[in-house]
């Protein structure tokens, strides 16, 4: 059932709308979509054209182990296309029937609802669609958050496990980091190094309960420390580029998201003799066609902290793992526009939203710190030496 509720959504939220059939890469495209037993039944009896009938006998299949929630699956054509999916891209079942019988995943992607009765509501969209990523390119103040009313009916997630101690001030916290990532006086790299100083305090008055600590740290005690100054050599673009290239490596034996990307990046970049002369190009090539590249950057990484409920994710990693985690999407953004060299916005925003496709929907936040140690970068000279690229 609908219910009407107050959220609160990143600005250009209320403003949001699908793209529908005019999306390049449909959200549908090659991921699995299960829908619940009553989802499934509802469509199994509902009363439809001779179309839909064939194209939903065809798709629906029950998975292999069953629940309420997770009863059935749509099967994906031969091309990896939902067999529900018209040939102008728009979803069949949604054009004939409505949205109230689309999967629950298909009906709220990219929003992700947050239902929390202490912090209150929250729902944002996440940077895998590129409808978002595109509304970034056209956004240049720093993102806020508004109070937006909604009906809709609300998802009913497990019940989250405490991982963390927040004071039970767990939404104030997030959005002063994402303030720390908003400091425009400081360049994106300088905001990451100060925003795990904010982290490595909030880690000690923490398990004290300390809340005297704690506002101090809300109330901007923690002054911006000095980043190391560096100067790009052939040394340490090597040593940079090697840790990128060991991620991108590891991920595209995993992910057909990002694998034609980060083969391209690689192959640009590399790591021979001429790559810093290489590298130095594609950088100045990339600022040329997108001077204001910078804010774009920080509206996906802000975004995505809000999605994802930074650094308190529903998961047991330390704090610690979790900015780990943020610093590798951002080298990897960087890494991967810089070398796969996006001659437009319509490919800037493709390799963007493929990479958020592995970020926001898989274990990435997960396994990213592991990921990096097994690369080689291991120590906060080395993160310091990936980001400052």
């Amino acid at each position: 059932m609908k219910e009407s509720h107050t959220f609160l959504v990143p600005d250009y939220f209320p403003h949001f709308s699908c793209k529908m059939g005019a999306c390049r890469t449909a959200c549908c495209t090659g991921w699995p979509v299960t829908i619940s037993r009553e989802n499934y039944f509802h469509l199994l009896g509902v009363e439809c054209s001779l179309d839909l009938r064939r194209r939903l006998d065809c798709a629906l299949h029950l998975v292999d182990y069953p629940t309420p929630d997770e009863y059935a699956r749509f099967s994906h054509r031969y091309d990896g296309e939902c067999a529900a999916r018209l040939p102008d891209g728009r979803c069949a079942i949604q054009a004939e029937l409505g949205e109230d019988l689309l999967a629950d995943v298909c009906r709220l992607y990219p929003r992700g609802v947050r239902v929390e009765e202490r912090d209150g509501h929250e729902c944002s969209c996440a940077n895998s669609c590129e409808a978002v990523i595109e509304a970034f390119l056209d956004h240049p103040a720093p993102l806020t958050f508004v109070e937006h009313p909604m009906t809709i009916v609300l998802p009913h997630p497990p019940e989250r496990e405490a991982h963390f101690e927040t004071l039970g001030r767990a939404r104030e916290i997030r959005l002063f980091l994402i303030r720390t990532m908003q400091n425009r006086t400081l360049t994106l790299p300088e905001r990451l190094v100060h925003l795990g100083q904010v982290l490595r305090a909030l880690e000690r008055v923490m398990p004290e309960r300390d809340e005297a600590g704690l506002d101090a740290i809300l109330g901007g005690s923690i002054a911006v420390s000095a980043v190391p100054q560096t100067t790009l050599s052939r040394d340490r673009l090597l040593d940079g580029l090697h840790i990128a290239e060991g991620m991108i490596a590891l991920l595209d034996a995993r992910s057909d998201s990002i694998r034609d990307w980060g083969e391209a990046a690689l192959g640009c970049l590399g790591r021979d003799d001429g790559a810093l002369e290489r590298y130095i190009d594609a950088r100045d090539s990339f600022v040329a066609r997108f001077p204001a590249w910078e804010i774009w950057f920080e509206h996906m990484l802000v975004n995505h902290m809000y999605f994802a409920q930074f650094p308190y994710q529903d998961r047991p990693e330390t704090v610690g793992d979790e900015f780990i985690a943020l610093c590798a999407v951002y080298a990897l953004l960087r890494f991967l526009l810089l070398g796969a060299a996006p001659a437009d916005e319509a490919a800037l925003v493709d390799i963007a939203s493929a990479l958020f496709r592995l970020v926001e929907h898989s274990s990435f936040d997960r396994s990213a710190a592991r990921l990096l140690k097994q690369v080689g970068c291991t120590s906060p000279e080395q993160l310091w030496e990936l980001i400052s690229l």
